[in-house]
């Protein structure tokens, strides 16, 4: 797995941080009531950071010395492993290591272009459903949001599975906090904590 990587600069890793606990937060806090203030505000850190995100896969190169992967990136390598899957499951057992192995890896890359598709969905339909109280955009705001948790599960499930099978922890790339990158990328990892914060605490105080 550790080959498909690139090098993940820290403002990544924090957006990536944030975007987990953000929709953990989301969706524990979407069906309660009092806590509906709560589920608006992860819900808008989710939107801020999969903007920021965005944009930044079109600003490092410049500003950078890294290229972040994106939608075309990714689903060029989940293809690419779903082929070498179907190739190597047809030539020995499937249930050899090897085998386990790369389909581990393969719908671990594929967990990540699906998650890449779906949350965009879902936090537009949260939207949707804040404003125009429609009952069915509730409902496929529900039906994505469970979605995007299966896929989260089986993210999750594979990279355990696959560290594992490798005895090293293959997630360490993404969660490692480290100072290497630009001063400018160290500067705007910064810069998103702080913007994450000051609207948290904005939208609260409301």
């Amino acid at each position: 797995m550790s080959k498909v990587w690139p090098h993940i600069d820290i403002l990544i890793r924090i957006l990536h941080i944030i975007i987990m606990l953000a929709f953990v937060g989301a969706y524990f806090t979407g069906d309660k009531e009092d806590l509906h203030q709560v589920h608006m505000m992860f819900g808008y850190i989710l939107l801020i950071t999969i903007t920021i995100r965005v944009i930044w896969h079109f600003l490092s190169p410049r500003v950078s010395n890294t290229t972040p992967f994106g939608i075309q990136k990714r689903g060029t390598i989940a293809l690419t492993t779903i082929k070498k899957a179907l190739s190597h499951t047809n030539s020995i057992s499937i249930f050899s290591k090897n085998s386990i192995q790369l389909i581990s890896i393969t719908l671990f890359q594929t967990s990540i272009l699906c998650i890449f598709l779906v949350i965009p969905i879902v936090v537009v339909l949260g939207y949707g459903t804040e404003h125009f109280y429609s009952h069915s955009l509730r409902n496929l705001h529900s039906l994505f949001a469970n979605l995007f948790l299966a896929l989260v599960l089986l993210h999750l499930s594979t990279l355990i599975l696959n560290s594992i099978l490798a005895k090293r922890f293959q997630g360490w790339s993404m969660l490692k906090i480290s100072l290497e990158d630009s001063k400018i990328t160290q500067y705007m990892a910064l810069f998103v904590l702080g913007l994450i914060g000051a609207f948290s605490f904005y939208y609260l105080a409301m």
